[in-house]
């Protein structure tokens, strides 16, 4: 019996297409862009904006690599954190997405510091993927309960 072959698909560049969807779905849906207020949504783009650029700058094996990479990192986790301990009531699908943050900000360091970047990375993408998970069943698949009378 001959197994089909997949080795001409791509299956990596659709997993990560996948992701980046998910992702852009969360971000673009997430309520801290309306109630967040302008301050905490200026550091989480400045946030976003440093760790892509200190990215590619280390693509590029450029100067201050580092520094960008390290301070994007700490601006989304500080930002993000703030936005945790300012929401009134908190649910697991708020706890994934922090427990996310400061993985991935983990995963940064351990990019810059060239150390346990595989389990650290794991983790984040792991805890991505529960989140996405969680996020897609609460806002499509899980059907709202009927109220009692």
């Amino acid at each position: 019996m001959n197994l089909p072959d997949y080795s001409s698909l791509n299956l990596g560049l659709a997993y990560q297409i996948i992701k980046w969807a998910v992702l852009l779905m969360l971000i673009i849906t997430a309520s801290f862009w309306r109630k967040g207020g302008l301050l905490l949504n200026l550091l989480l783009v400045a946030g976003v904006a440093f760790t892509a650029i200190g990215s590619l700058f280390k693509i590029s094996h450029w100067a201050f690599a580092d520094v960008l990479m390290l301070s994007g990192a700490a601006l989304l986790a500080v930002s993000y954190t703030w936005w945790y301990r300012a929401k009134p009531q908190c649910y697991l699908l708020d706890h994934l997405k922090l427990a996310w943050v400061l993985a991935t900000g983990a995963a940064v360091v351990a990019v810059v510091f060239h150390g346990f970047i595989r389990p650290i990375a794991g983790i984040a993408e792991v805890l991505f993927w529960a989140m996405a998970l969680l996020y897609i069943y609460q806002r499509w698949i899980q059907r709202p309960t009927q109220m009692a009378d």
